[in-house]
């Protein structure tokens, strides 16, 4: 239960990388994390397809689950990407943005 806590609030943040993979942002998250160039290019193409993703799901009103679904596919292929250390990194951030929004709403 914990864990698929854990993983939902990551791709929650997941989403909100989003926004962070533009512009000076994107470098910044990949400084943070300390990913070379083949994760970059692994991790812009997964938060783009994402992205797409999920505005399709919002456009056809798609269901809580598919949308957790969708989350967790991301982040299965972020795990996929990122080395333990980074996935760390990426969680610690992906929690730290959730209590931020979830204090502004």
């Amino acid at each position: 239960m914990k864990t698929n806590f854990l993983r939902l609030l990551m791709a929650a943040v997941l989403f909100a990388g989003l926004a962070l993979a533009q512009g000076h942002r994107r470098g910044r998250m990949a400084q943070e994390l300390g990913l070379n160039e083949d994760q970059k290019a692994q991790v812009q193409s997964i938060m783009k397809e994402q992205r797409a993703a999920a505005q399709e799901a919002r456009k056809n009103n798609a269901s809580k689950e598919d949308m957790r679904a969708l989350r967790q596919k991301t982040h299965d292929r972020m795990a996929g990407v990122l080395n333990s250390e980074q996935m760390q990194k990426f969680e610690a951030k992906a929690k730290k943005a959730h209590k931020r929004r979830r204090a502004q709403g």
